[in-house]
């Protein structure tokens, strides 16, 4: 609950260049290539990046909805927990009004986690579309060998897309600079703090639904960090499979620039100096179960 407002007041103060990263999506939606086969090939990696994000966003509502359910179920039936919050203003002389309070609390409880996720899916929706404008940019280079030849120009669509591509990048990791690093602070502490119960309380469910919804909140941004950075790398590798030598000169200057930009690592970074992978992931729970060993030791 903490996060949500942290996490909304640094979208709020990067919303510009949210904004912009939204407009240079909506861009490349309407962008028409001349050529009929590189326009497929935007379109069914554009449409295909659509499908996922619907049904990432359809089950991240869905798990997020159905871990709230359990955990409140699991309050509720269970007297050691019951209630969270504090109702002292509601009267307790019926079995109506000592069920109210269990119900504002799943509806706060229910509210803060799906906007939680709905935030989220800002940063994945903007994610999904860099991986498809990478997978584009790998398409046309792999019909360079056979486009150069027709069509002299078709360098300059190369170039085009790879700087688009590089931007969308940088302002991704800039609309992001602030809220993925809370992400993975809030996301380590919380992990420490559920492997302490788990550790404490192995039997009760409610602790492993909450450590997997804990999870679900850093691991798709650790996800497109990683694919982001694999995607690049596979860029670099295809510009190799260009045939450079039968390109006039002019053309293999262009090459020389466009190699030299590809061989450049990019990927998320937390903060501007923490890069954004799975390895990350797993030092963030190498990290909290490290501090849940000491603690627990601490405590015995």
């Amino acid at each position: 609950m903490s996060q949500y407002p942290l996490k909304s007041l640094c979208g709020m103060i990067q919303r510009k260049i949210f904004y912009k990263s939204l407009g240079e999506i909506e861009e490349s939606y309407s962008v028409q290539e001349d050529d009929e086969e590189l326009n497929n090939i935007s379109e069914n990696h554009l449409v295909n990046a659509l499908k996922i994000w619907k049904l990432v966003f359809i089950w991240m509502i869905r798990l997020f909805t159905v871990a709230v359910i359990l955990i409140n179920l699991q309050f509720r039936l269970t007297e050691s927990i019951g209630l969270v919050m504090d109702w002292s203003f509601l009267p307790e002389d019926s079995m109506f009004w000592n069920e109210i309070p269990y119900l504002f609390q799943f509806i706060i409880i229910q509210i803060t986690g799906l906007c939680s996720a709905t935030v989220d899916m800002t940063t994945i929706f903007i994610g999904l579309d860099i991986m498809a404008s990478l997978d584009i940019l790998n398409d046309y280079i792999h019909l360079i060998n056979e486009k150069i030849k027709n069509d002299p120009d078709f360098w300059r669509i190369i170039l085009k897309r790879h700087c688009k591509v590089i931007e969308k990048i940088n302002l991704l990791n800039e609309a992001v600079y602030q809220i993925s690093f809370i992400q993975m602070i809030v996301s380590t502490l919380g992990l420490l703090l559920i492997f302490v119960f788990i550790r404490q309380e192995a039997m009760q469910i409610y602790g492993y639904i909450t450590c997997l919804s804990a999870m679900l909140q850093v691991f798709p941004l650790c996800v497109f960090g990683e694919m982001i950075k694999i995607k690049t790398e596979k860029l670099s590798e295809s510009f190799y499979e260009v045939n450079w030598y039968e390109l006039s000169l002019k053309d293999q200057k262009t090459y020389l620039i466009i190699l030299g930009m590809a061989q450049r690592q990019y990927g998320l970074k937390a903060a501007g100096m923490y890069t954004v992978d799975i390895y990350a992931f797993y030092k963030i729970l190498k990290l909290a179960l490290s501090y849940c060993a000491v603690l627990y030791t601490l405590s015995k």
